[in-house]
């Protein structure tokens, strides 16, 4: 996954009491990958004054920030004999 920071506006980030900075952000999952073969997307939240503005019909486009990849991990699963089993507690 991947963010382009400088499309960021500074008014968006939050600051808390200890020092930390957050940005709220959304992400949406595509029906199919897409061009880019890139799984999902991400946006920046949305305000309460933009989400009641498009509740009242107004148009507001999302600020696209990023996108990534769903990767399937592949674990490795070892099949135990029943001997291997002898010293468990159950």
């Amino acid at each position: 996954m991947s963010i382009c920071v400088s499309d960021i506006p500074k008014e968006r980030l939050l600051k808390h009491e200890k020092g930390k900075v957050y940005l709220p952000i959304q992400t949406w999952d595509y029906d199919e990958p897409n061009k880019y073969d890139n799984d999902f997307s991400i946006s920046m939240q949305r305000t309460k004054e933009e989400a009641k503005r498009i509740e009242s019909g107004e148009k507001i486009d999302r600020i696209f920030i990023g996108n990534g990849k769903i990767w399937e991990q592949k674990e490795k699963v070892q099949n135990l004999s029943e001997e291997d089993h002898d010293d468990l507690p159950f």
